[in-house]
């Protein structure tokens, strides 16, 4: 006989399944804080930080005029600072400055042989100054003569050169601009700087005090209009013309916010918002416009001043930015491979500066180190690009992560291989294999008092930095990067 299930009984079976099946749901919710806390700000902020933060490499060119002089003046090499800064530090007068400008002919360079360059080293994007201080576009430009194509005998727009090549090359492509200083532009702003940083002028003392007298300017043909005539007259019609001209651009490079007032710098900001998908770092006016990204200068900064934000460390293959002839301090291979492994563990990014010269052809010593670079990179990019930062500092080198679906993989970079034969790495996590990266070799692992240790050969297989993938059986949870904040790091050779 069958047993007889009232409408009642039916009611109650269905309620409980239910409620069964609405706490597995809040289980799995609950279960995935990030993504149920993120706001959608946040949720946009990451996504146009995306490909930046799996990038890690990129290169910065510094070049103009200036790479005429190569860092040298009446026969005086520049004392002091950077050779794109000769034309200040030297007190160079603007009649002057604009004549040799006006022989630029940079006959050699080829923006092709740059991007393969830059791809071949290993790059993601490049950053080019399209204005540096001393006012000269390396573009066409209706808000100044005072540019590349109407000013010199080349003609040509190297900015639309590259950005074509860019292209071609599926490479990033980002924009330094000056939005402050200009010392060729009338009313651009001017550093100071005291006449010993250049040349010894025997006119040094009347030059230092007309320099304090008026705000940096050393030259009349500087004062004869204000910043906010000059801003509304040159730097932002440019940037307009930069971001119209030259197709999809991926960032813009501020530097140097002395005189741009809060004001000023929203009109900026207010053209940006126009183009959201553009990244800028943190230096169009501080500390009110924070940009995207932290910008420490020629330094891998501690782990605790980049703390939960985006950074990006800007820095030299030599010393200078811009072209100097005289050149002899270059960064080894070494130097440069370790600085990039140790950025990515601490989760930011390195723009390498390279300075063509007057004709725009790399130093061969730079071009030297980036193949370097890129040949390590073609055996060790897994343990680099995509990455994120592990917040581990184990004594031998440093180390990057990665998070799959499951678990999460973590890239051991060593410096310095321990003659013992034994890798430890103080953690306790679950261990699910480990292996050489370069050939798959498999490690033997085991967990100890100490954390986990790792049977390493005797040899190092790289003597720059060798590479352990170590997989776990685990996911660690996730890093929260956010929004960029009001701290900041100093601009080198604005306070120097």
């Amino acid at each position: 006989m069958k047993q007889q299930i009232s409408l009642q009984d039916i009611f109650k079976q269905n309620e409980k399944k239910t409620g069964k099946a609405i706490l597995f749901l809040l289980l799995i919710i609950l279960s995935m804080p990030c993504l149920s806390a993120q706001t959608p700000e946040q949720a946009a902020y990451d996504k146009k930080m995306k490909w930046w933060r799996e990038a890690r490499f990129g290169m910065f060119i510094h070049w103009g005029p200036y790479s005429l002089y190569g860092g040298v003046y009446n026969g005086f090499n520049q004392h002091r600072g950077g050779a794109e800064w000769i034309m200040n530090r030297c007190k160079i007068p603007v009649a002057e400055y604009r004549a040799k400008a006006s022989t630029f002919n940079p006959v050699k360079f080829d923006a092709e042989a740059i991007v393969c360059m830059a791809r071949e080293a290993g790059m993601k994007y490049i950053v080019i100054t399209t204005k540096h201080h001393d006012g000269f576009a390396m573009f066409k430009s209706d808000a100044s003569e005072f540019n590349i194509v109407d000013y010199t005998p080349y003609k040509k727009d190297i900015v639309a050169a590259l950005a074509e090549a860019c292209r071609r090359h599926d490479m990033k492509l980002g924009f330094y601009y000056s939005q402050s200083q200009d010392w060729c532009n009338a009313g651009g702003a001017t550093a100071r700087k005291l006449m010993w940083e250049g040349w010894p002028n025997p006119d040094s003392v009347r030059i230092n005090n007309f320099t304090e007298a008026h705000g940096g300017a050393w030259d009349c043909l500087q004062t004869d209009a204000t910043f906010e005539e000059y801003f509304y007259r040159v730097s932002l019609p440019q940037i307009k013309e930069l971001l119209t001209n030259y197709g999809d651009i991926a960032i813009i490079w501020w530097d140097t916010p002395i005189s741009i007032s809060d004001q000023l710098a929203g009109e900026m900001k207010k053209e940006l918002d126009k183009y959201p998908h553009v990244i800028t770092n943190d230096r169009l006016k501080r500390p009110n416009f924070p940009g995207d990204f932290k910008t420490p200068e020629g330094l891998v900064p501690k782990t605790e001043d980049i703390e939960g934000v985006d950074w990006e460390t800007c820095m030299n293959i030599g010393s200078s930015w811009g072209y100097k002839s005289w050149e002899k301090n270059w960064k080894t291979p070494e130097t440069l491979i370790r600085n990039l492994v140790t950025i990515a563990a601490r989760g930011g990014n390195y723009l390498l500066n390279i300075g063509p010269d007057a004709e725009g052809v790399v130093p061969g010593e730079a071009v030297a180190s980036l193949q370097d670079m890129g040949r390590w990179l073609k055996v060790n990019g897994e343990a680099i690009y995509g990455t994120e930062r592990s917040l581990l500092t184990p004594i031998w080198g440093e180390c990057t992560r990665k998070s799959e679906k499951r678990n999460t993989i973590l890239y051991l970079c060593v410096f310095d291989w321990p003659e013992d034969g034994k890798l430890v790495l103080e953690v306790n996590y679950k261990v699910k294999k480990a292996s050489i990266l370069h050939d798959g070799s498999p490690l033997t692992t085991r967990k100890t008092s100490q954390g986990v240790v790792i049977d390493i050969p005797a040899l190092m297989p790289d003597k720059i930095a060798s590479v352990i993938k170590l997989e776990l059986n685990e996911k660690l949870p996730p890093i929260e990067i956010k929004s960029n904040t009001a701290k900041y790091f100093e601009i080198a050779d604005e306070k120097n």
